[in-house]
């Protein structure tokens, strides 16, 4: 096939000069441009896109905090489920609509299913439901056949029933659902049969698909985890339960349609599903693996399992049993009545399975529905199922129909000795009962003697106790029986008397089943069979001995009514229909009774303000002219008499014309006046006015005076003296007066038009709330003050470690309430004149002119002479209440309303605290509160992730997680203009940003990269004062973070402990693999403590000495967790430090900084400088350094320390490092094999090679392989450098039990050539023949090749003339020469020996 950029081009663009050329074919062209194919390929490439995706996907949530692995696989298969149920079918319709002559729907509709659903997506899910390695993508595909059966019945798709029209049903209408009349193409018969053998096919295929996606996880043993078969088989469980009902309607269907074959075809699939379900749950003992823990793995998994079964087994009863009882029409009839008119869409039972069917017949499905109830009944009366014979199990019989096997064999197999189980059990137990002295005791269950194969948790016996309960119920033949089970389980409840532990049951969980078994009971007492099957009786003795008599009576009264209704004439049925039907019309329409409640509620207010006079009843036009006329018109219907009121005071105004005049000016408002406040009397008896004699123009002087008792009252209160209790009146009276007098202030500078009435009314206002200290805020303005209140509160509960000075902002406001008022004034919701006020406010300059800084201003005034923290304090509260409204906002991001009024207040916050006078350390912590929007942010990603949230709920939490950001960045702006501009304040700006940068102060990882970044490229370049005000901010949070590794080391070291035990795995491998959290407390640890690591590190590649204190903390007593994170994060470090000032110079540097107790990070900062890759060697430059870093860092024996050289070995000529063999030979364990790792770790293809030197006369080969370093261990001439020989012995074996990197090919070729050499005259190491001993119980895989190259090979060069090599030759020829058995043996290597050592070896291993 041709590829796209094949460059001998495409032929059809080659020119034919072939006179004699056949035509060509262009059918291949016009496919290839047909609309059709063009849109399958779309389609076909989404899908294919989605489950590419899905098989790629490792099975682990990529952020398990946010969402979970199965609703991160589900979103990844929701395209999928989009184009096989909606997108295939709208396409269809919307080609043949456009190219009508082209194509027909049809056709489109019939290809698209075919080459999308049947062709691809459904067989690929299939395969990864059967054969997936990852239970959760397993499960996924398993829950995907559940999704496309019900969005494949919604309008518009394959198997859509909510079309009237028949021709219009399915993929072939408009897409949407219809139930009225609707216009509809003509449709012949055989045009809908047609199409009905289609829809059934297609169902039929879905559901087939289905049933066999759960069979595989049905059968034991599918992954080798006892946890993860547990459960894939309980996801398995799952999907059989979900398939069973649509399964068996659609056979009962076929059956309806005399397609016998089609049932069939499904009916077998569906019987081996029911056959595994039952399998799991009755045969595990059988099976071998029984109810050991150690077994069966994770227990909770395990019974988890058993709990699906369990609900499974509910369903198979349900569906293989009758809704009424045989025989007995009456009861039946009653019982229809008793329920809804329309049965529950989803329900099935054997009244509609129709008969003909030779093989799928009711009674067939009917035993094994009776032999599933009677094991629930044992689940429920044993607490587990009674042990099974196993001599009752029979063979799994492999016949098929034709054989003569019912497909119904296999199922009852199961069942049947189960049943008979519990069915023994019962029958004794009632035999015992009838023998009893004790008339009461019909059944007596000695439980001592009884063995279970399993017992049951609390969520299966639940589950049990619900099972029997709900048949009992639904289906009436099983009343009596469940009734009888449930009472006699209560009346001998889990625990005993005492409800103690049972079984795997805990005293809680035994308390829960007996108030279960009860509550039962109950509900079945309460049920009208009860009365008519006479079962009434045992569930009253039931309930009486557990001491609800009361109860039983009741509901025993209940039953027998309605049995009476129901036998009762016809007026007692219709008195209770009616009483019924007004009963449900209630629960029905509860928001119509709500608005009745809200109508009426309206109409009291009203008749109220009408019987309060004109004015209150009646709204007053704006314009004063067309009140006037309103007033005229209605003064007939004012009453004779005005109403009486509360107050005895007599009215003092009669009812006038300045009396309507006042309604009318005051709109009203005079009218509600309240003669008791002097102050709404214009004064009232406060004032006193003397008119004075004529002038000549004929006017009068008024003089106005204050009353001399009201005088005097005002200066004993305000001289603090003890007032009588008028004055006290009037004194309250005062401070009532003048909130309301302040609130009018505050309205007019918001309502007002003219920017300078504005302005004069805020400092009016400002000046009149520091003055009236002590004045409670009128209704108007108290949201504003209850904002402030609590704002304060909230910041004192975020930040704890200001709790002194946010106590005193709480107490601030609470003793200023009008400044507390104003400044939260602008962060309430105040309606459209406050929208306008802010529209026209938004400004710089404006901002800077709120009624906010004209409080803070005269605060800062007021604290020059007073109180120098009220400032403080008074900007505590303006910052508190802007961080509230953004909170607020954050947590309704809905509300339109307090997203304006948050992005309002942040918008202006950066000019307000510009045109501060001072500033304080709270306050910019309070700012940077601002940035704690990780709360908004995952609601916002999960909503992504989520398929729960709608359109609009979804785009609501991304706007405001965006607005939420732009206040948090605007908080960094704040921060850092305070840090340019203010000297004082700049070490608290620069803390607070640091901070939040990281991780100190909460804030979303995208905004704690901007603070960093604001940091590192902002701040500190500015100038020397802020790179040193960084500098120390950074050392704080690493001395922060070091006191809280510190503070949790014995938690995170118990916590690793409790989960090494819980958790037994092979040691994890890899460079990286040491700083990995080993429980979740360190996991927690460590991302607090990385952020401080990370930020200082990066402040160390400008200022070097900076490592000094990493290394200094790290290092601490009890600060593991942060040395592991300084470690992790040290190689981006190494590199950048080396970039910047040479690898050689700042290793030096580090060396002479760090102190003994900072050796272990000093080593790990070598180590890190040295590159890992092939490509790259340490340089010369390095390799000194740390030679000379050796030579200044002697050990504690006065030596020196091999540690220092081992980052730089693989730089090392390979004749230096057998040189410095011995050293590290010396050294402990970790050090040896670290050395021997960083040898060879850029010699990776050179593993199992012993290299030559290119050039005999100089050596040139750097590093050591793992060959070489095997070669080189042996020969190692441990006397002569004084290491004892049990070292030497000790330091090989390490090597053979490293498997991972002296494999078995590794020993192999370092063996070999050493034999080689042997062979050329070189005597053999003494430990050569001990390495092939150990190496022979090691690796099973050499057997072979020792015995039959290198046994022979050892002989060849007369190993027996040494005495040691000799005795090890016999040990080993005699360990492989019994293993004849495995087909390798050292007979042909004992028998090529000359005669004499043959004798010898015969002489002391005789030949068996």
């Amino acid at each position: 096939m041709m590829q796209l950029d094949d460059p001998r081009g495409d032929p059809r663009d080659l020119p034919d000069n072939d006179d004699n050329a056949a035509q060509v074919d262009e059918a291949d062209d016009e496919e290839e441009s047909s609309p059709l194919v063009v849109a399958l390929d779309d389609l076909e490439s989404r899908v294919v896109t989605a489950l590419n995706e899905f098989k790629a996907h490792s099975g682990r949530a990529s952020d398990p905090r946010a969402v979970n692995i199965h609703d991160e696989l589900a979103s990844i298969l929701r395209p999928v489920v989009e184009v096989s149920s909606h997108a295939g079918p709208s396409t269809a319709r919307t080609l043949a609509a456009t190219y009508p002559h082209l194509l027909s729907l049809d056709l489109c509709v019939d290809e698209i299913y075919t080459r999308v659903n049947s062709e691809l997506v459904l067989p690929v899910v299939l395969e990864s439901a059967q054969s997936d390695v990852v239970p959760a993508k397993r499960a996924a595909s398993l829950a995907l056949f559940h999704t496309l059966h019900k969005e494949w019945q919604k309008a518009g798709s394959y198997l859509d029933g909510t079309t009237a029209a028949p021709s219009l049903a399915g993929p072939y209408g408009p897409g949407v659902a219809s139930g009225g009349a609707i216009s509809a193409p003509p449709f012949s018969a055989a045009e809908a049969n047609r199409r009905n053998q289609i829809r059934a096919g297609r169902k039929a295929e879905l559901l087939r698909r289905w049933v066999q996606s759960a069979i595989p996880n049905l059968a034991p043993g599918t992954f080798t985890s006892s946890t993860s078969d547990a459960s894939a088989a309980g996801r398995g469980v799952l999907s059989a339960s979900a398939a069973l009902k649509p399964c068996l309607r659609y056979m009962a269907e076929r059956i309806g349609s005399a397609d016998d074959a089609g049932a069939l075809r499904l009916f077998l699939p569906v019987m081996r599903m029911i056959e595994g379900v039952l399998g799991r749950l009755f045969l595990e003992k059988s099976r071998g693996t029984g109810n050991n823990d150690a077994d069966r793995g994770n227990q909770a998994a395990a019974d988890s399992l058993r709990a699906s079964c369990i609900k499974f087994l509910e369903i198979v009863v349900l569906c293989f049993s009758n809704r009424a009882l045989p025989g007995a029409a009456g009861s039946s009839q009653a019982a229809l009545r008793m329920q809804k008119k329309d049965l529950i869409a989803n329900d099935f039972s054997l009244e509609d399975l129709p008969p003909g069917h030779p093989i799928i017949t009711r009674e067939g499905l009917e035993e094994i529905g009776e032999y599933c109830f009677s094991t629930l009944r044992g689940l429920v009366l044993l607490g587990g199922q009674a042990a099974i014979d196993p001599s009752l199990l029979q063979p799994r019989n492999t016949g098929d129909l034709m054989g003569g096997t019912s497909p119904f064999t296999q199922i009852l197999d199961i069942l049947k000795p189960a049943a008979l189980a519990f069915l023994k059990v019962e029958s004794a137990a009632e035999r015992a009962g009838a023998e009893s002295t004790d008339e009461k005791v019909s059944f007596l269950l000695d439980r001592s003697t009884i063995e279970l194969d399993f017992g049951l948790s609390q969520k299966s016996y639940s589950l049990s106790i619900n099972a029997v309960q709900m048949l009992a119920t639904k289906r009436p033949l099983f009343f009596k029986d469940s009734s009888t089970c449930l009472a006699r389980r209560t009346l001998d409840p889990p625990g005993g008397k005492s409800g103690d532990a049972e079984g795997l049951l805990t005293k809680a969980a035994v308390t829960g089943i007996r108030t279960h078994l009860r509550s039962a009971c109950l509900t079945l007492l309460r049920h009208f069979l009860a009365e008519t099957s006479g079962c009434w009786e045992v569930l009253s003795n039931a309930l009486e001995a557990a001491g609800m008599k009361a109860q039983a009576d009741r509901a025993l009264k209940a039953s027998r009514q309605s049995v009476n209704l129901m036998r009762g004439g016809r007026a007692a049925r219709n008195r209770a229909a009616i009483f019924y039907t007004w009963d449900t019309s209630a629960d029905d329409s509860r928001a119509a009774k709500r608005q009745r409640d809200t109508d009426d509620a309206e109409a009291r207010v009203r008749a109220a303000k009408m019987a309060r006079g004109l004015g209150s009843g009646i709204q007053l036009p704006a314009s004063m002219v067309d009140a006037a006329e309103l007033v005229m018109l209605n003064l007939e219907n004012l009453p004779g008499k005005r109403p009486p009121v509360g107050s005895s005071t007599k009215r003092k105004h009669p009812v006038d014309l300045d009396f309507v005049v006042d309604a009318v000016v005051s709109n009203g408002a005079s009218l509600a006046m309240d003669e008791n406040h002097w102050y709404d009397r214009d004064g009232g008896d406060a004032w006193e006015m003397e008119e004075g004699e004529l002038d000549e123009e004929g006017r009068r002087e008024l003089t106005f005076t204050m009353n001399s008792n009201v005088l005097k009252a005002a200066e004993k209160s305000v001289a603090g003296e003890e007032l009588k209790d008028s004055e006290k009146a009037f004194a309250e009276q005062s401070k009532l007066a003048a909130s309301k007098a302040f609130s009018r202030v505050l309205a007019s500078s918001t309502n007002a038009r003219s920017t300078a009435v504005a302005d004069l009314g805020k400092q009016l206002a400002a000046r009149l709330a520091w003055t009236l200290k002590g004045v409670k805020p009128s209704d108007d303005i108290e949201s504003a003050h209850a904002m402030a209140v609590e704002a304060s509160e909230n910041s004192l509960k975020r930040d704890p470690e200001s709790e002194e000075a946010l106590a005193g902002s709480l107490e601030f406001a609470l003793d200023n309430p009008l400044v507390s008022s104003c400044l939260a004034y602008d962060l309430v919701s105040r309606g459209a004149a406050a929208q306008r006020d802010e529209a026209a406010g938004s400004s710089a300059a404006s901002s800077t002119n709120s009624l906010a800084m004209r409080i803070l201003n005269e605060a800062y005034v007021c604290s020059l002479d007073g109180d120098k923290d009220q400032y403080e304090k008074c900007l505590d509260v303006f910052v508190s209440s802007v961080v509230n409204a953004c909170d607020l906002s954050n947590k309704t991001p809905g509300d339109n309303e307090k997203k304006r009024i948050a992005n309002t207040a942040a918008s202006s916050l950066p000019h307000q605290l510009a045109a501060a006078p001072s500033m304080s350390g709270t306050s910019l912590n309070l700012v940077g509160s601002l940035c704690d929007i990780a709360e908004i942010s995952s609601k916002a990603n999960a909503a992504s992730k989520s398929s729960k949230n709608t359109i609009a709920e979804s785009a609501a939490l991304h706007a405001a997680k965006g607005a939420a950001e732009k206040r948090a960045t605007a908080a960094l702006l704040i921060l850092r203009d305070v840090a340019f501009q203010r000297d004082a304040m700049r070490g608290a700006a620069v803390d607070c940003a640091v901070a939040i940068a990281s991780g100190r102060l909460p804030g979303s990882p995208p905004i704690e990269d901007k603070a960093l970044k604001l940091v590192m490229n902002v701040i500190f370049p500015k100038n020397d004062d802020c790179s040193n005000k960084v500098v120390e901010s950074a050392a704080k949070e690493l001395e922060f973070a070091t006191k809280y590794a510190i503070e949790n080391h014995d938690k995170i070291a118990k916590a690793n402990e409790a989960n090494a035990k819980k958790i037994q795995e092979k040691p994890r491998r890899g460079p990286k693999a040491a700083f990995l959290p080993l429980s979740d407390e360190e996991k927690i640890a460590m991302d607090r403590v990385r952020k401080p690591v990370v930020l200082i590190m990066a402040l160390c590649v400008r200022r070097p000495e900076l490592i000094k204190e990493i290394m200094e903390m790290g290092c601490r007593e009890g600060a593991d967790v942060l040395a592991k994170a300084v470690r992790a994060n040290m190689p981006k470090l190494t590199k950048a430090a080396s970039v910047k000032h040479g690898a050689a110079n700042i290793a030096l540097k580090v060396a002479d900084m760090a102190s003994e107790t900072e050796t272990p990070l000093l080593l790990n900062f070598l180590d890190n400088l040295a590159p890992a890759n092939e490509k790259s060697l340490p340089s010369q430059e390095l390799i000194d350094a740390c030679h000379e870093i050796q030579k200044k860092r002697l050990d504690s024996d006065g030596k020196p320390d091999s540690r220092y050289i081992i980052p730089v070995v693989s730089g090392l000529k390979r004749e230096e490092l057998v040189q410095k063999l011995p050293e590290f030979v010396r050294g402990s364990d970790d050090v040896f094999k670290s050395a021997l790792r960083r040898m060879s770790e850029r010699l990776g293809r050179y593993i199992m090679i012993f290299r030559d030197e290119p050039d005999p006369n100089e050596a040139t080969l750097r590093g050591m392989s793992a060959c070489e370093q095997m070669v080189y261990l042996h020969r190692l001439d441990f006397h002569a450098v004084g290491i004892p020989q049990k070292r030497y012995l000790d330091v090989i074996r390490l090597c053979l039990e490293d498997d991972e990197v002296f494999n078995d090919r590794v020993v192999q070729a370092a063996l070999d050539h050493m034999s080689g050499k042997f062979l050329e005259g070189e005597s053999l190491p003494l430990a050569y023949m001990r390495t092939i001993i150990l190496t022979c119980s090691k690796h099973e895989s050499l057997h072979s090749w020792i015995c039959h190259v290198l046994l022979p090979r050892l002989v060849e060069g007369k190993v027996y003339t040494d005495k040691r090599q000799w005795e090890g030759w016999m040990r080993c020829a005699k360990m492989l020469e019994g293993s004849g058995d495995k087909g390798v043996t050292s007979t042909e290597a004992i028998n090529a020996l000359p005669a004499e050592q043959l004798k010898l070896y015969r002489a002391k291993y005789p030949k068996k």
